[in-house]
């Protein structure tokens, strides 16, 4: 069965709900690369860090943004934890001819016993990002069935308030990947739920190269669905919000366990 550690490419079904006053819900497919950061680095998959082709991974989207390797930037954000010697895979979409843009990827971290950590990466339209590093306070493995609560501090839609909490849940295989992030508002109502998940297939050239020609422009079509999405609840009558200037952290943690669905 595919491992997400040996490099795999996820066939995502990628789903937002939204609900209060104006009530909306949308799907969309995406095809996001799994790639365990040593191998991707050691040029050991169809795909390397800036390498060319339809599909490109670039290092200044990524992590630290100034080109080192995202395996050390990983190191750095998990040792203040004791997590440094995890080893890590990054899933994310990549790159489409002349263009790239990432809602959201994530930093898989793990040992030998099981997934310790994930960085969710999250990026705006307006070029900005944010790290929600999630784990347990006590640094044990993530089960699929875990959920994890951290305040929202990034602003993202301008729907919706910078307040309020989100709820992470993960599943990181084997044969699959899945992020569940919810958004909880201030007054305690599940206000957005997305998921993004599918089933991986063992990234292989041919693989690789077939899902590149079939959705060459994937990056670009996602925004425009952002967009189009965005105009639909404009039109609805929902609530616009002005962006706020962001705060000064670039990254928080989510460390609460959530003992039910919200």
């Amino acid at each position: 069965m595919t491992s997400l550690w040996h490099g795999a490419l996820i066939d995502a079904h990628v789903w937002h709900a939204r609900s209060g006053r104006v009530g909306r819900q949308f799907r969309y497919d995406a095809c996001y690369l799994a790639l365990p950061l040593n191998g991707f680095e050691e040029g050991h998959l169809p795909i390397t860090p800036d390498g060319a082709g339809i599909w490109s991974v670039r290092l200044r989207d990524h992590g630290a943004r100034d080109g080192s390797a995202p395996s050390a930037f990983l190191r750095k954000v998990l040792a203040p934890l004791g997590l440094a010697h995890c080893e890590g895979t990054l899933v994310t979409m990549p790159r489409s001819p002349f263009y790239g843009f990432n809602p959201v990827s994530f930093w898989l971290a793990r040992d030998g016993s099981g997934l310790r950590a994930v960085l969710a990466e999250v990026s705006s339209t307006f070029g900005e990002h944010h790290f929600y590093l999630c784990h347990h306070p006590d640094n044990r493995p993530i089960d699929r069935s875990d959920r994890i609560s951290g305040r929202k501090v990034f602003h993202v839609s301008p729907f919706l308030p910078r307040d309020g909490h989100y709820v992470f849940r993960f599943d990181s295989g084997p044969g699959r990947f899945g992020a569940w992030v919810d958004w909880v508002g201030a007054d305690g109502q599940t206000g957005l739920q997305t998921s993004l998940a599918g089933p991986a297939r063992r990234l292989t050239p041919r693989v690789l190269s077939r899902a590149a020609q079939k959705h060459p422009f994937q990056a670009q079509k996602i925004m425009a669905l952002i967009h189009w999405q965005a105009a639909k609840l404009a039109l609805r009558g929902a609530k616009f919000r002005s962006r706020p200037r962001q705060m000064d952290q670039r990254s928080s943690e989510a460390t609460d366990r959530v003992e039910r669905d919200v």
